[in-house]
């Protein structure tokens, strides 16, 4: 049976000290088999540079590209541009201690590390959390318009009916 190559999985056994380029296009083929992914649909050019020295791998991820997200004011997708370094330590150990953030220790004997989780967290690390269509060059708002003249709408009615009885009273007392 044929072994399903990983491209995100790096053989460090046979590298020489010193450092080493690996680059990658994380696409809507990488987040396809990851369940409750929040992100489905990216671009993003990924430079990993890995630092080798014999007990230690440190590994710098640059990524730049583009996840197409929902607009949280108007619910139409776009492509919102992302960009952002992450530094990914890697102990080779057969201490036991606990990984943190970006250091992560595996056995010593081990020949090879599988990024692909923490390229998967970095990206969702990149999702801002609030994604609103950039204005466009103009200065208007790039949302769909007539999803925005329904919220105002509805907005408008919320605000006419939820004035409170009390405070009308409030209002009058205040008047007189």
């Amino acid at each position: 049976m044929k072994k399903l190559s990983n491209p995100y999985l790096i053989q460090f056994a046979g590298l020489k000290s010193g450092e080493h380029k690996f680059d990658y296009v994380i696409d809507d083929a990488f987040f396809k088999d990851r369940e409750y992914s929040e992100v489905q649909q990216a671009h993003i050019n990924t430079e990993v540079t890995l630092i080798n020295e014999p007990h230690l791998l440190v590994f710098d991820i640059k990524m730049e590209g583009t996840i197409n997200v929902m607009c949280d004011r108007c619910g139409d997708p776009f492509d919102f541009p992302v960009w952002g370094e992450q530094k990914l330590i890697v102990s080779l150990t057969n201490d036991k201690f606990e990984d943190g953030d970006d250091i992560v220790s595996i056995p010593f004997e081990s020949s090879e590390i599988d990024i692909s989780q923490n390229l998967y967290e970095y990206v969702n690390l990149l999702l801002p959390q609030r994604r609103i269509h950039p204005d466009k060059e103009d200065g208007t708002s790039g949302c769909n318009t007539d999803a925005l003249k329904r919220l105002e709408k509805f907005t408008e009615k919320e605000a006419e009916s939820k004035i409170d009885p009390r405070w009308d009273a409030l209002k009058n007392i205040k008047q007189n």
